[in-house]
Parts: C-alpha cells; sequence; structure tokens
C-alpha cells in the first residue's frame, strides 16, 4: 500500500487529529475530525469511511481543548521532525515532509458539525502561531450546507486565513449523482448552493469520477457535468480524481489514467478551466 493509499482516521493515542501524505495536497496534511460518529447526510459509493465502519463515541461533540492540544501536538512533531520517526512516516521522502495543509475532513461532512465554526477559528490561530504563511486551512465539503449562514460566515473568515474549500460535485446529471451519493439531498441543492456561494468566494471542485459495475461516467455525462461547472462563479480549479482506497461496494472500482485524462480534456476545452487530475 502506498502512502497515499494510507489514510487511516487515528494516529496513536490522537482521537481527532490525524496526518496523510495527500494525493491532492501534494504532500503532508493534517486532519481534523470533528464527526467521529460518522455524521453525514450522503452514503457515498466510494466512501472509505462506509468502507471501515467507525467507532460510535460517547459523545458527538468533540471536546476543544483535546482537539487544540493534539493538533499542537502534531504541528510540533511535523517542527521538529519527530513524526517522520514513526512507522509509516518514516518512509516519507524528504519533498514530502513539508506541511502542506490543515483540513477538515474526518468521517463524515465537517460543515454539519455544530462545532465547526468554533474549529475554524482554533485552527487558524494554531496555525498562525505554529505554522509558517504557506500552509493552508482546508474545507472539504460536499456542499450541502453552503446555504447556511453560519457556515459562510465560518468558510469566509476560513479564506481570510489562507483557506481553501474544496467543494464536491461529482455529477452533471440527477441520475448520476443519486447513483454515486445516495443522498437524500436533491442534486439542484448542490447546484444551487455552489452556482450563489461561488458568485461570493472561490472554490476549488472536487470530482470522484470512477466505474460503477465496470462502467466509467459517459461522454454524456461528463458533458453535462461541464455544463453545471460553465453555472458556477469564482471557480480556482477542478480536481478529478478516482478511487484509491477501499470501497464499501465492490461494484465501485477506480478508473485507469487514461479515461480520466480524456475526461479532463473534455472539461478543459468545455470550461477552459485549471483541470488537475489525481489518477
Amino acid at each position: 500500500m502506498s502512502l497515499t493509499q494510507h489514510h487511516p482516521r487515528r494516529f496513536g493515542t490522537l482521537r481527532y487529529v490525524y496526518p496523510v501524505i495527500s494525493r491532492r495536497s501534494g504532500g503532508l496534511s493534517l486532519g481534523i475530525n470533528l464527526s467521529p460518529s460518522g455524521l453525514c447526510n450522503f452514503s457515498c459509493v466510494y466512501c472509505q469511511i462506509l468502507a471501515a465502519g467507525t467507532e460510535k463515541p460517547d459523545s458527538l461533540l468533540v471536546p476543544m481543548g483535546i482537539l487544540e492540544a493534539e493538533l499542537r501536538q502534531l504541528i510540533t512533531s511535523v517542527n521538529d521532525g519527530t513524526l517522520f520517526e514513526q512507522s509509516v512516516f518514516a518512509q516519507v521522502p524528504a519533498d514530502k515532509r513539508i506541511l502542506k495543509d490543515i483540513a477538515f475532513s474526518g468521517d463524515g461532512e465537517p460543515t454539519l458539525s455544530p462545532q465547526f465554526a468554533e474549529s475554524v477559528r482554533l485552527v487558524a490561530d494554531l496555525r498562525k502561531e505554529l505554522c509558517n504563511d504557506a500552509v493552508k486551512i482546508v474545507s472539504i465539503t460536499n456542499a450541502s450546507t453552503l446555504h447556511i449562514e453560519s457556515v459562510r460566515s465560518a468558510l469566509a473568515f476560513m479564506l481570510q486565513n489562507n483557506g481553501e474549500i474544496w467543494a464536491k460535485l461529482d455529477a452533471g446529471t440527477p441520475e448520476f449523482y443519486q447513483r454515486v451519493a445516495r443522498t437524500k439531498v436533491p442534486f439542484q441543492t448542490i447546484c444551487t448552493n455552489l452556482t450563489n456561494f461561488t458568485k461570493d468566494f472561490p472554490v476549488a471542485v472536487q470530482t470522484c469520477f470512477l466505474s460503477l459495475h465496470g462502467q466509467g461516467p459517459s461522454a454524456h455525462e461528463v458533458r453535462h457535468y461541464a455544463e453545471r461547472l460553465k453555472e458556477l462563479g469564482k471557480v480556482s480549479y477542478v480536481q478529478i480524481y478516482t478511487v484509491a482506497r477501499m470501497t464499501p461496494v465492490d461494484w465501485a472500482t477506480s478508473l485507469e489514467r487514461r479515461p480520466l485524462e480524456e475526461i479532463a480534456e473534455t472539461v478543459r476545452q468545455q470550461t477552459g478551466l485549471d483541470v488537475r487530475t489525481f489518477p
């Protein structure tokens, strides 16, 4: 298993913060888990968390004091190099031992947490105290809550602190969206949220294209996906990637590099956007 395929959300005695080598970050990312109970309104066919299962904690709330102590400890271990003396991280090459970001990800949709805004401010303070200016704060979201004012305000604050929003759009049509996301949140809600949010704030659109029952997305689906992107406002770039880890169903598998690159090229030609691939 490669380092980018090894993404456990528990590290040693830490419960809410974990290090990974991320394909899309291009190096070391520290994950923040505000959803140890697996709180999410999607049930994606490619979800690593659904495949592995989650432990049920005693409380749905994360103790902020423990979260702060764990993040402080982990950042310090990156800065002094002791992280890279431990387990799999001893294998990390020198050029990947640079902290790229602190990312809200974890076992569910982070913006559903009632502690999301408080946690963003906590992370911003620790980043300012312990990290260099290049380190980003990333929020990985399925875009279902972008219309909620408290979430918008927290994300706006995050952007002011070298933040970047990775907002999910995995389909171009409602039918394909439901096959992938398996959610009660309507596709139109996601599209409307993204359209309205990107009038005011930039996002990086993140898209997982994969093979379902041996078939990748059709040309029709990719064309409609590109049309959805053209409806958006401030799109920093597009991440098109595929499955890298275990899925909860054996008929959801990764796409090969060539079809993934072909999709990306089609999207570039139709939208003119910066499209980056992560096979």
